[in-house]
């Protein structure tokens, strides 16, 4: 039962971790490239909001998972939820001549990199939304790829108990 648990979580994992560093990484563009926006401040929120509800969505599953009490039900409320969490994207592709389809072949170009120090001259606003987006970072590099596995086996232990 807690190997199911953990393949559902840790699959849930994989599917959630793309949209949680697209999120990391408009962040990150938004706040090294602010001079080409008129106000970066949407853009840098728009990306954190998409790596929070991301985190929430991943942990709710993980939760919702590890109170299953049989392995079909895991099977079962697995599937569900991997297509809710697809909603977006399901969304987002049946738009065939929206202008909005068009943006899916823009590729921005990078042009500040931090050995150039794009933000020495930022205001104070600006380096705020940087240290923000580097906790955020710090949060995913650490959780994602070393505690996430152990917050699986923690659920499963502390579910199990009940």
């Amino acid at each position: 039962m807690m190997i199911s648990r953990f393949i559902g979580s840790m699959m849930m994992h994989i599917n959630c971790e793309k949209d949680v560093r697209n999120g990391i990484n408009m962040m990150k563009y938004s706040v090294n490239h602010y001079e080409q926006f008129n106000n970066v401040y949407p853009a840098f929120f728009i990306g954190l909001m998409q790596t929070i509800i991301s985190l929430i969505v991943e942990i709710n599953v993980m939760i919702i998972l590890s109170s299953m009490p049989n392995v079909l039900g895991v099977v079962c409320k697995y599937v569900s939820l991997a297509a809710i969490a697809n909603i977006p994207r399901f969304y987002y592709n049946s738009l065939v001549e929206h202008r909005l389809s068009e943006v899916k072949n823009l590729s921005l170009k990078i042009t500040n990199f931090r050995h150039m120090n794009p933000l020495k001259d930022a205001p104070c606003d600006i380096k705020i939304l940087r240290v923000i987006y580097k906790i955020w970072k710090l949060i995913f590099s650490s959780w994602s790829f070393y505690f996430m596995p152990f917050t699986a086996i923690f659920l499963n232990f502390n579910f199990m108990v009940r």
